[in-house]
């Protein structure tokens, strides 16, 4: 009996030190980030939407629009932001006006517009303005993730009459609602709603067009509800408070995620929420979880065709929902993603999503090619050598190649960058590539224009190329995005000058204000520390842009491999004493490491690790310096603690 109680009491000292250990590990994770454990997501936290600059001007005009009945349009990104975007602003605008419709109040109605970007380009433009808006005849026009810089658009938009029929002269009134970086001067519209002015005080300027799209809604709701207790309608106003506009928030998750914005205290809250809500709605059946607004038909759809199983975790979101989702704006005419994510049926949410998973796969394909293209290219320009970041001539590159898909251009820039560590833009034509010989759409595009995207490591991208502006002003170029992220549109005649000058605006920047890369190290992990309390805990924070997933690194001897298909492989790995046996070294001439005290079988998956070239598995025995993120494997009902390979170094053999 002593016995049994002495071990009781020795196993519970042992689960209390783990736990202790575990916690300080979860500290130091949040704390390299900047964030303190346990990080509370407290909707109470959220930032006041009041602080946003012309928020309410916005919002009470579009609560006029719901109780006068006024015919809105919604104009956005063809992006997964926009896409959010647009569907949390519809949805919720069709609720409040759904309830009103109760109270006697006329139904408003909502349209959206999503421009096709191998016809109109990015953003609201006066072809588009004219040609896919003014038929629907708006009281009022939003713009969604997009139109801080459509000036000329909302000028042309203000000269109309005899549009609107509520409005004075029949003009509509234009709200602009968007988070990229403005220029000096604002467009001429009815509020401007963007956290980026410089006259904003809202505290998060890493919000989203999605986000900035929510909280306007919240604004709207309040506004409502004001409205309707001063013209003596309190059941009316009761009613509209019951509405509670995070029933939005799986969608929310999705749009800043993709988004790819930093993951500030106040975005990680706006994901965490979403994906606990998308958790517990997948433990509800589909017409529940979408009736209490918890998981939407749509978000379902997409989780289910991508093969993601409970529980979602920010990394599903990323790499299975946001691509399909950004596939559409990408390959064809933007609009099976947002209808999937407005689908109030459940038939209606698959047959889009299963829309979406073809065009992801076609645009797989498509940008295999454009990288395999894009590397030769570069290779060509600097040389074979791996090691690009070390050119000072790497710091700024531009490639363009005639047959080039416009809309695969950015995700080709954006892998070039993860190879150079620079500054990267990528140029097509502009003109339709799914267009038939001779049709209409064949020659929209402007065969002088190139349509170009960027991504950036070492200076923002937008600064850059006003730069570039500012150093040619005669140049003709468009453009507009992040610090990041930006696209342009250039007159074909330009495209040597611009070379040169967007290599001297990088070289510039990178001496006067560099962008700051830093490098989260998460150290390594005890064979007792990966267990499943940590991985459920990594499972379930926000993780994303300034915010990463934890990596941990250490050495490991391969005990077993397998390839799986044609490019991966699944290892089985012990862990290694970090120093090498003294004096002891392969028939190679490398290192031998020891196998550590302790050590355990730990199963790593290692993606797009063999090809033609190098068709082999890692060979058991060697020795690996191995990056990695802790993860569960759960498949068909079995759960299984693993890694996932993020880099592997031979480092040489293990004993």
């Amino acid at each position: 009996m002593r016995d049994m109680l002495n071990n009781a009491m020795y196993q519970g000292g042992v689960a209390s030190d783990l736990e202790a250990e575990l916690t300080g590990l979860k500290e130091r994770i949040l704390g390299n980030r900047g964030a303190h454990y346990p990080e509370v997501y407290d909707p109470a936290n959220l930032i006041c939407p009041t602080k946003l600059t012309d928020g309410i001007r916005a919002a009470v005009r579009l609560s006029e629009a719901l109780i006068r009945g006024h015919r809105v349009v919604a104009v956005a990104d063809f992006d997964c932001d926009g896409a959010t975007g647009a569907a949390i602003f519809i949805r919720c605008m069709n609720r409040f006006s759904a309830v009103l419709s109760s109270f006697r109040y006329p139904r408003a109605s909502f349209e959206y517009v999503i421009p096709d970007r191998f016809k109109y380009g990015y953003g609201l433009k006066i072809p588009l303005a004219e040609d896919k808006i003014r038929p629907l005849r708006p009281d009022v026009v939003v713009t969604i993730d997009n139109g801080i810089s459509s000036h000329d658009a909302v000028y042309r938009i203000n000269s109309w009459t005899a549009v609107s029929d509520y409005n004075r002269d029949g003009t509509p009134h234009v709200i602009i609602t968007d988070h990229h970086a403005p220029g000096e001067d604002l467009p001429a519209a009815y509020a401007v709603v963007n956290p980026n002015r410089k006259d904003c005080s809202f505290p998060s300027k890493a919000l989203s067009g999605c986000g900035v799209a929510f909280y306007l809604m919240i604004l709207v709701r309040q506004a409502l509800i004001s409205r309707l207790k001063k013209a003596g309608k309190p059941e009316a106003a009761q009613a509209i408070a019951s509405i509670q506009v995070n029933h939005v928030a799986d969608v929310l998750a999705i749009g800043t995620i993709g988004d790819v914005v930093p993951m500030d205290a106040n975005n990680r809250l706006l994901v965490k929420v979403g994906l606990d809500r998308i958790n517990r709605g997948l433990s509800m059946s589909p017409k529940e979880s979408h009736d209490r607004g918890y998981l939407c038909y749509g978000v379902r759809a997409l989780l289910s065709l991508a093969g993601v199983q409970g529980p979602v975790t920010s990394t599903d979101l990323a790499f299975q929902v946001v691509p399909r989702i950004n596939a559409v704006g990408r390959m064809e005419k933007p609009v099976s993603g947002i209808e999937c994510l407005l689908a109030d049926s459940q038939i209606i949410a698959e047959i889009e999503a299963k829309r979406c998973d073809a065009l992801n796969k076609e645009r797989k394909a498509v940008q295999k090619d454009m990288e395999r293209e894009a590397n030769d290219e570069l290779s060509r320009l600097f040389g074979e050598s791996d090691s690009l970041s070390e050119s000072e001539d790497q710091s700024a590159v531009v490639l363009h190649a005639d047959h080039w898909h416009p809309g695969i251009v950015g995700l080709v820039a954006s892998r070039i960058k993860e190879r150079t560590k620079g500054a990267v833009i990528c140029f097509s034509p502009e003109a339709d590539p799914n267009a038939e010989p001779g049709s209409p759409d064949a020659v929209s595009g402007d065969p002088d224009w190139l349509k170009g995207s960027g991504r950036s490591d070492n200076v923002h991208l937008r600064d850059a190329l006003a730069y570039v502006a500012s150093r040619a002003p005669d140049m003709m170029m468009q453009f507009g995005g992040h610090a990041r992220a930006a696209g342009l549109s250039l007159h074909r005649s330009e495209l040597n000058r611009f070379r040169r000058l967007f290599r001297e605006a990088v070289a510039y920047l990178r001496e006067v204000s560099p962008l700051t890369n830093p490098v989260f190290q998460d150290g390594s992990l005890l064979p007792a520390h990966r267990c499943r309390e940590l991985a459920e805990w990594i499972e379930g924070q926000p993780w994303g842009q300034m915010f990463p997933e934890p990596l941990f690194s250490q050495k490991f001897k391969v005990i077993r491999s397998l390839g799986i298909g044609k490019e991966h492989q699944k290892l089985l790995v012990m862990d290694l004493d970090d120093e090498p046996l003294t004096g002891e070294f392969g028939e190679d001439g490398t290192p031998v490491y020891p196998v550590s005290h302790g050590a355990k079988a730990f199963p790593v998956l290692w993606f797009f690790s063999r090809d033609e070239s190098n068709p082999n598995p890692v060979q058991p025995g060697v020795a690996i310096e191995l990056t990695y993120t802790l993860t569960i494997n759960r498949f068909r009902g079995k759960d299984e603690l693993q890694g996932i390979a993020r880099d592997v170094q031979y480092i040489g053999h293990g004993r």
